[in-house]
């Protein structure tokens, strides 16, 4: 984040560049080098109150965020097998997780009816939003079956561009290919987690 502009809610790491004396005073969780150039020292958020033209640091929790049932989480997928799908959870009931974390998806949770392989319904890279079933050794089980569940963002499998919805169709932006996955009614939206009621889902 050396080079970016600092705002208010970035996340940044010890030792990131957080402006110069002439735009902020350090307060907590920063420091001042010799160079009047403030720098952050903890992990965290930033805060800036523009009236006081002051800048801290809020220390994010390092309490591990582990997915419970019926959380939902946003990840995106790393592999997919023909029965079924390993995910990176980045998102657990609307908290980023400080820890990387993996769930999978098996054929029979992943949507109503009758599913011949997971190729059909997702593609390495889509970013998905699930709902956790159950843990087992560490991996949570996820489900994607109801209609806010599934594929929120996804690019095209031949050239990486994104796919936008058309007539319920995925379309490259870029080639014109035609797609399919497991779409959350949400495709689309900025990934912000959101909330999905109880009857989205069918209990497990």
């Amino acid at each position: 984040m050396t080079n970016k502009r600092i705002k208010d809610g970035d996340q940044v790491l010890p030792g990131d560049r957080l402006g110069v004396i002439e735009e902020f005073l350090p307060g907590p969780g920063t420091f001042q080098d010799q160079d009047d150039v403030i720098y952050a020292s903890i992990t965290g958020l930033v805060r800036i109150d523009m009236s006081e033209r002051k800048i801290h640091i809020e220390a994010i929790t390092r309490t591990p965020i582990f997915p419970q049932r019926n959380d939902i989480i946003i990840g995106d997928v790393q592999h997919v097998g023909k029965k079924a799908v390993i995910v990176n959870i980045f998102q657990v009931g609307g908290h980023y997780c400080p820890i990387p974390y993996s769930g999978s998806i098996y054929i029979k949770n992943a949507a109503a009816g009758y599913v011949e392989q997971m190729r059909d319904l997702f593609q390495p890279g889509d970013i998905i939003i699930a709902r956790v079933q159950k843990q087992i050794l560490g991996m949570a089980r996820l489900s994607t079956v109801g209609p806010r569940l599934g594929v929120i963002h996804s690019s095209c499998s031949r050239c990486g561009q994104p796919l936008t919805l058309q007539n319920r169709r995925l379309v490259c932006t870029g080639c014109g290919n035609i797609e399919q996955r497991k779409l959350s009614k949400d495709y689309g939206k900025v990934y912000e987690l959101m909330h999905v009621d109880e009857s989205d889902s069918p209990p497990s």
